[in-house]
């Protein structure tokens, strides 16, 4: 999906309505959605390879043109004239986020259009390390599709790493991680009420029961991450960060605890590397990607050392 943004200055209220007048200073557009996990893979280190849907529209070119100049293999990303690109549109005036407006279309795609995603995952997916499924209830991620992806990779032995919605959670069965959010991961348990971190624990249990995942990872913004795997439940503090915008930042999230799992660390390592890459993101303004280098440097700063 396209992540616009207009920023601008708010200085008077509307006479015909109680809402700010916001003078335009400048518009931006980023890769949204699972193109921002692979635009932070990408600025990681990573190699990518993105699959999904856009829309042959304006703001699809935009996303595939920022993509390619940032060294993305886009051969798995069909250009639908069938449906318009997702675009998700934020106002920000003097670094408060004022309003956001969507433009979508989220049924399912149809099977024509998911059969020739599939094969195009499923002829790439011996070149492919891991596999990370960006769950944004879009129209993409559907049994038709995922299913057989999944029992391919399983085959290969190709590390397979999920960002669910709820409304999908049973697609997922199989996969090696699962990394909802705190919200996500008490309405998948039916849990109304906040849960405490030492109550985390079963919460993460009961996850890893309603995903068939085999390791589970909760990202809980302030609260930190919790952490299941086998038997092993590890909680690691959220990090102190002036947050300017959460948007985007469990992308990024995911796109360092992916690649860090790709190159042979523990879940736990993997964890650390992904609660500071998060930080860092909720720390900058829009859709905002990390660098290694930066990642690297907050590693140095919080834990010491010059390994990294």
């Amino acid at each position: 999906m396209a992540d616009r943004f207009i920023y601008g200055t708010a200085s008077r209220i509307s006479p015909e309505a109680p809402v700010p007048i916001v003078q335009i200073r400048q518009r931006t557009i980023q890769p949204g959605g699972a193109a921002n996990v692979g635009n932070n893979v990408l600025s990681l280190g990573g190699r990518l390879q993105l699959f999904g849907a856009l829309g042959d529209d304006e703001a699809g070119r935009e996303v595939r043109e920022l993509l390619a100049a940032r060294g993305a293999q886009l051969a798995g990303v069909l250009m639908l004239a069938s449906r318009p690109s997702t675009v998700k549109t934020r106002v920000v005036a003097q670094a408060q986020h004022i309003v956001r407006f969507d433009e979508e279309q989220t049924a399912v795609l149809a099977d024509p259009e998911l059969d020739q995603l599939g094969e195009l995952v499923l002829q790439q997916l011996a070149e492919i390390d891991v596999l990370i499924i960006s769950d944004y209830a879009k129209g993409v991620i559907a049994s038709r599709l995922v299913n057989q992806i999944l029992a391919r990779c399983r085959e290969l032995g190709v590390r397979t790493f999920a960002d669910p919605k709820p409304v999908n959670i049973e697609l997922f069965a199989g996969v090696d991680v699962i990394k909802p959010n705190y919200q996500e991961a008490l309405r998948l348990t039916g849990r109304e009420r906040q849960v405490e971190a030492d109550g985390m624990d079963e919460v993460c249990r009961e996850v890893r029961r309603r995903s068939g995942a085999r390791d589970v990872v909760i990202t809980a913004g302030s609260r930190g991450m919790f952490l299941l795997h086998g038997e092993q439940f590890s909680h690691l503090p959220g990090l102190a960060r002036e947050v300017y915008d959460v948007a985007g930042a469990g992308d990024t999230t995911l796109a360092a605890l992916a690649l860090a799992l790709a190159a042979g660390a523990e879940l736990i390592t993997a964890g650390q590397l992904a609660n500071l890459a998060g930080s860092i993101a909720v720390g900058k303004l829009g859709i905002a990607s990390v660098t290694a280098a930066e990642l690297r440097a907050e590693v140095k700063e919080v834990y010491g050392g010059t390994h990294c």
